[in-house]
């Protein structure tokens, strides 16, 4: 969840969120202005499937007004004309005719009065007749078997007047292969199939034949509906159950129409469904193109910029950047005053780093050489001491000197170790305690003496380490003073320990001695003191802020001082 956060936190991500509400109302409005446009698409696409449709049935269309014509003007003919020269002149009309296999004329009553082939009958109790007569114009019907031919024809009806009175009709068939042959034509591999239908429902001709319209016709609308749906197109599903486009145009005006019949995926969207949604896909592809835009030309312009300039920042703050430089690549004028900002921010912390590292190696050759004159001039001091306790006249005032130049050389090798060590500021107080036990013992010339050391390592300061060597300076010269042979007939022994607990910033240090037979000689003069010793000590104690304890036992003196650690405090006592 907080990685899920963070992505959401970063700028590309923020920028193309403000980018999405802002195009939001673009969207919504191209999504409108897109669907008005597709809807009027649609209308225009029905129009020109109505277009087409009737375009498809032109040829099928001319058959049938050449018959109707043809109708009309025989019509006038043979109303005036003998018997015997009305059944020669429509044989003539039929030889010359390829698309024709019959005509007659029929009178009002239903008497066949001559024909192309020379026969009569009376066509009176005839359905196709009575249709005819009921209907006021020119007709067009289908028939499985012409009454004269006894074929599957088309027949066209034509009313013939005079004066406003009815006197017959003519009638031209045609087969009705060739009509469906005309029509099957029309057929495309766009799925289209046509069907002409007349006033009466009849299917005339189709597609594939009329036996095969219903599986292309709508299921849910008679052809006798359809006939009077002429000039409209509709969805629908087929007899097959296929979802198709339905127009219905003029074949012939008052007696057919014509239908046709188009995939509804091809008649909305001519075959091409990503030609349908083309439309509709450009609010996403202005969006996907303003996010893509935004996001490279932020990775571009900004994010890698400043994924340099941190890269360089950290690169200071490890230490790796030592007044280096960083060049970006063609970045945009407020980046580049940045990139010349940290360049010189960089430049100017490199040479206060210098001036302050060449001034701490000043202070420290200086520091260094403080300590050094400091240590020679205590050493100075004590060979003098020394040289004035050779010729003291007295054993008081030679052991009064010893004791001022054992103290002046602790201080002396206290300094020796601040300008040897590497911090200069703080000492070993192993080492320096260490180097202390070795000058105090060193001057003794017991050889039955053993003296053991135990010390933790622990950085102190100055105001702290010179207190503690000089407790360590009093408490080893008493302890070699009093120090002596255990009854029991083992070694006289001084233990020093200090130990240190990290935890707590505590520090014990621990002097013991055996008691016992004593290993100095007895000299009253030397058994004498003068208390100064402790004097100092307790002094040195309330210096160190630390807690002293004593045990005086009859084989054994053991002194221990514990104190805390404490930081350097300047201007402190």
């Amino acid at each position: 969840m907080d990685r899920l956060r963070a992505q959401f936190r970063r700028l590309p991500v923020r920028l193309i969120a403000l980018l999405s509400l802002a195009l939001f109302p673009l969207g919504l409005i191209a999504l409108y202005q897109t669907d008005k446009l597709l809807e009027e698409a649609r209308m225009i696409n029905r129009a020109s499937l109505m277009e087409r449709t009737v375009a498809a049935a032109a040829e099928e269309r001319e058959l049938i007004q050449h018959a109707l014509g043809a109708a009309r003007a025989l019509g006038a003919v043979v109303q005036s004309i003998p018997q015997a020269a009305c059944t020669e002149a429509l044989r003539d009309f039929i030889d010359s005719q390829d698309d024709f296999i019959f005509v007659g004329y029929t009178l009002a009553s239903g008497e066949l009065r001559c024909s192309s082939r020379g026969v009569t009958m009376d066509l009176s109790g005839q359905d196709r007749f009575r249709r005819a007569i009921a209907a006021e114009g020119p007709t067009v019907q289908v028939t499985a078997s012409g009454a004269v031919t006894g074929q599957p024809v088309v027949i066209v009806f034509y009313p013939v007047d005079r004066a406003g009175v009815r006197l017959g009709y003519m009638a031209i068939s045609i087969p009705l292969h060739l009509a469906n042959d005309l029509i099957g034509e029309a057929e495309r591999a766009d799925g289209l199939h046509l069907a002409v239908i007349n006033t009466d429902g009849a299917i005339l001709t189709a597609t594939g034949g009329a036996g095969e319209a219903v599986d292309f016709l709508p299921a849910s609308i008679g052809p006798a509906a359809l006939a009077n749906l002429e000039g409209r197109t509709f969805e629908a599903d087929s007899g097959t159950g296929e979802p198709r486009i339905f127009a219905v145009g003029t074949m012939i005006s008052g007696s057919a129409v014509v239908v046709g019949s188009w995939p509804a995926e091809v008649a909305l969207d001519g075959g091409s469904r990503l030609r349908a949604w083309a439309p509709l896909t450009f609010p996403v592809v202005m969006w996907l193109t303003g996010m893509l835009v935004a996001y490279f030309g932020v990775q571009r312009l900004v994010i890698r910029h400043i994924t340099q300039l941190r890269s360089a920042m950290r690169q200071y703050a490890l230490g790796a950047l030592h007044g280096g430089r960083i060049e970006m690549d063609d970045p945009p004028e407020e980046l580049r005053e940045t990139e010349r900002a940290f360049n010189r921010m960089v430049l100017l912390l490199a040479q206060a780093e210098a001036q302050q590292e060449q001034d701490l190696r000043d202070k420290e050759v200086l520091l260094r050489e403080v300590h050094h004159r400091v240590k020679n001039n205590l050493q100075l001091v004590g060979s003098i001491m020394n040289m004035m306790a050779r010729n003291a006249r007295t054993p008081e005032a030679r052991r009064m000197l010893e004791s001022l130049q054992r103290r002046v050389r602790g201080l002396a090798m206290l300094h020796r170790t601040l300008y040897t060590t590497p911090e200069m500021t703080t000492v070993d107080g192993a080492e320096m305690l260490r180097a202390l036990i070795g000058d105090v013992t060193q001057g003794t010339r017991m050889r039955d003496l053993t003296v053991e050391s135990d010390l933790c390592p622990v950085d102190l300061f100055p105001d702290q380490a010179v207190p503690l060597s000089m407790i360590l300076a009093e408490a080893m010269t008493n302890a070699v003073k009093y120090c002596g042979r255990p009854g029991d007939g083992s070694s006289a022994r001084i233990a020093v320990t200090l130990a240190c607990d990290p935890a707590s910033a505590m520090v014990e240090l621990r002097i013991e001695n055996t008691r016992g037979r004593p290993l100095m000689p007895n000299d009253d003069d030397a058994s004498i003191g003068d208390g100064l010793g402790q004097t100092l000590m307790t002094a040195f104690e309330r210096q160190l802020g630390g807690v002293s304890t004593v045990e005086d036992l009859p084989d054994r003196y053991v002194y221990s001082l514990r104190f805390e650690r404490r930081d350097f405090e300047p201007g402190a006592d």
